[in-house]
């Protein structure tokens, strides 16, 4: 048998690189390459014994590193690469490729414009040959423009004929499982051209053995280990260091320790695709496993002293994550972490070395805008603080990469996913650039001047007012200039800044300008520094779609409200855990509550509720859906010097709960501030406020004590209510008298005050 070659340690020579893996003597006739001869059978010949896919932009990668494993006759396609061999050469793919996703060995290829030629040209395959009764299936399809039908009908159809031709031979058929097939059939459609596979790898190459843990959006395992070698790190690991300031959960740097300690991608994967295959030879598969697991040992006792690998990440979550990752890999011992902002970090070794990233870039985690001075201090960290280091980043978002403000070496085209992305090479001049030095496109406009000077106008405008009602939290500018279109709160040293969505007169370029005008600006207008300054954009939510949490940071800051406290945090969701225009609600429940019982229903983090117990309220019932926001409610409480556990928090879909009747007690007063549309999955169907107010409105009145009172709040701009569908209720609008100060200029809020009759 022979040994697979150190593919990562050094590229061998041009030879080397084509040296074929022996092919094994074949037990029948067989055409050229060891592949079943398909002569007489009206089927076309295959020129590659088996395919490996890869992502696409990573063909070329996967070649390299084919070659360099030993693997003959490579020939890149179109998010594929075949190669020759036998079933050795396969395994051995299967288990030391870190970038291919599958391996396939192609069985069959023909055309099919019918369901009928699609059938009978999967029987002819000898599938009794591949897999008998006993074992199970599953048939995947890739591909499109077939006019055999689409995808799910040529999946069905292919296993009809798969289980009818071993029906009829055994007497019995195989039975279907899409979770762990003893078989996998992959079928390829490319227009009439089909190609009929086994995939050998099973759930994918890229599943690495070790149960993941965190991150919102993990990078693929096969792609970050193409990033890595695209960066050189393979033929470079034992002399230079290599740094990722966005680690995430380590899926960079698990690859990276991998690939410099000399660990097979597939040593921890639980078992193969290939096993429940009749022709599996298990005791070659269990050499090469024995031959992967020696030189693991070898690469950590030879290798890992040497090893200079470090990541860090401002997130708390992420970096817990990625320990746990890091451990499970068995490769902690090799790796540094540190809980680092993108601010403080610096290099972790005193010599030059290789920066791979996969920043954030909000294809997943929010709006690309959001993350723009993150990318502008990302070029500032890497001009003033990494000289004569080569940065690879790894972006998805043009706008964005721009931003870092260097110019790239190179820009290699890779997709994540269904995200195109680019591979940024960017190489650090020797000389650190002077602290604070920005280029002039990044400075503000004159427009940013009058914007800086009315925030401060805003601020003296209302600081008596701030001073009488003890606030640390408030709102200081909401849209007061037509060309930031934008709100500012101060939140105890805090500054959140929203930019609502764009309007279709306004381009996507003046909007960008502005945004980065005002986050320019703000720390000096506000006295702040630019780490106080947290951005978030709000967009028009498409239906059914959720505001995603942004980020996993766990920072939060307290902030005052005359004699009450709350928590808030101004990074991880686009709202902040207190609803400011709220503000004279909460007091009129303050007001109201004393020795009353009270219901809040969509309680949130429970301010509401906080409220009503300084009133003097005897009982107190929180009802929300999120785990997250009722322990954020009871931390709440505690803050306030309340006992959570004399009060009922109750987690439920706030829809399903009037449904059934609620806990079929009566209430004086209720709070009810539903949000305009929902449809999380915990809830049963999807809320509508407008369609559906009348309806809760109607439960919640069954809830209400005689004289009770319903306090119902919407921000939803165009909402009407529907008085006459409610009946003789009395109905006070109450905006005008529960919009703060520092809303009074542009009401968010809608208020009524309702009582059943």
């Amino acid at each position: 048998m022979k040994k697979t070659p150190r593919s990562d340690r050094r590229r061998p020579s041009r030879k080397a690189s084509h040296t074929p893996v022996s092919e094994a003597p074949a037990p029948r006739a067989r055409g050229s390459h060891g592949q079943p001869s398909l002569a007489g059978r009206g089927l076309e010949p295959l020129s590659s014994d088996f395919f490996a896919t890869v992502p696409k932009g990573v063909e070329q990668v996967l070649a390299d590193e084919l070659r360099e494993l030993g693997m003959a006759g490579v020939e890149a396609g179109r998010g594929v690469v075949g190669f020759r061999g036998d079933v050795e050469a396969a395994y051995r793919v299967c288990l030391w490729s870190r970038t291919a996703t599958r391996v396939l060995k192609p069985l069959v290829r023909f055309e099919a414009t019918s369901a009928e030629q699609l059938y009978e040209g999967v029987r002819k395959v000898r599938w009794t040959e591949h897999l008998g009764p006993d074992r199970t299936l599953a048939v995947e399809a890739a591909g499109r423009n077939a006019p055999a039908g689409p995808p799910h009908f040529v999946i069905l159809k292919t296993k009809d004929a798969v289980v009818d031709q071993i029906r009829e031979r055994r007497g019995e058929r195989p039975n279907v499982d899409t979770e762990r097939p003893d078989v996998r059939i992959h079928v390829h459609l490319a227009g009439p051209q089909v190609t009929i596979s086994l995939d050998l790898a099973g759930r994918g190459l890229h599943r690495r053995g070790i149960q993941r843990a965190g991150a919102q959006a993990p990078l693929k395992e096969n792609l970050a280990a193409a990033v890595l070698r695209l960066s050189g790190w393979h033929e470079k690991a034992t002399e230079l260091p290599l740094y990722d300031p966005f680690c995430g959960s380590a899926t960079l740097l698990v690859e990276a320790a991998w690939m410099a300690l000399d660990v097979a991608p597939g040593l921890l994967r639980e078992g193969m695709g290939a096993e429940g295959w009749l022709q599996h030879d298990p005791r070659l598969w269990r050499s090469l496993l024995l031959e992967a697991e020696d030189r693991a040992g070898a690469g950590r006792r030879d290798l890992g002293s040497g090893l200079r690998i470090a990541g860090s990440d401002a997130s708390a979550g992420s970096l817990q994550a990625a320990r746990r990752n890091l451990q499970r890999a068995r490769v902690d011992a090799f790796v540094r972490l540190e809980r680092l902002e993108l601010r403080d970090v610096d290099p972790p070794w005193a010599d030059a070395g290789l920066m791979v990233t996969n920043p954030p870039y909000g294809a997943r985690l929010g709006d690309p805008a959001e993350l723009l001075p993150l990318y502008e201090l990302l070029g500032d960290v890497l001009k003033q603080r990494f000289p004569s280091w080569t940065a690879w980043v790894l972006c998805g978002e043009p706008s964005l990469a721009k931003r870092i403000g260097l110019r790239p070496a190179s820009r290699i085209p890779l997709f994540n996913g269904p995200i195109e992305c680019r591979l940024l090479e960017i190489p650090i001049s020797d000389r650190p650039a002077t602290l604070g030095s920005k280029p002039g496109w990044r400075k503000p406009s004159t427009d940013a001047e009058a914007f800086a000077r009315k925030l401060q106008k805003n601020r003296r405008k209302l600081g008596k007012w701030i001073k009488r009602e003890g606030l640390t939290c408030y709102r200081l500018y909401d849209c007061d200039m037509r060309q930031f279109n934008l709100s500012v709160d101060w939140y105890d040293g805090g500054v959140r800044v929203e930019e609502y969505y764009r309007p279709k007169k306004v381009s996507a370029v003046d909007a960008e300008q502005r945004l980065r005008d005002a986050v320019q600006v703000i720390p000096e207008a506000l006295g702040v520094s630019p780490e106080d300054v947290v951005l978030r954009v709000r967009k028009k939510q498409a239906p059914g779609q959720q505001h995603e949490r942004r980020d996993d940071r766990r920072e939060e800051r307290v902030v005052t409200e005359g004699d009450l406290k709350f928590w808030v945090n101004l990074e991880d969701y686009l709202d902040t855990g207190l609803f400011l225009d709220d503000r004279l609600l909460r007091r009129r429940i303050r007001e109201r509550s004393s020795g009353q019982a009270f219901l809040n229903l969509f309680a949130y983090s429970c301010a509401a509720s906080v409220a009503a117990a300084a009133g003097g309220a005897r009982a107190i019932t929180s009802v929300d859906l999120s785990n997250t926001y009722l322990a954020w409610g009871r931390r709440n409480f505690k803050l306030n010097g309340f006992d959570p556990e004399r009060y009922d928090f109750h987690r439920a879909d706030v829809l399903q709960w009037l449904e059934r009747g609620g806990d079929r007690k009566r209430y004086p007063l209720i709070f009810v501030a539903p949000p305009s549309y929902s449809r999380s999955k915990g809830m049963r169907k999807e809320f509508d406020i407008q369609r559906d107010h009348v309806w809760m409105l109607k439960r919640i009145r069954d809830l209400t004590a005689p004289g009770g009172e319903i306090l119902f709040t919407t921000n939803l701009r165009d909402f009407e209510l529907d008085r006459s569908a409610l009946g003789p209720w009395r109905v006070e609008n109450i905006t005008e008298a529960v919009t703060p100060l520092d809303f009074a200029n542009r009401p968010r809020l809608k208020a009524w005050s309702l009582s059943p009759r």
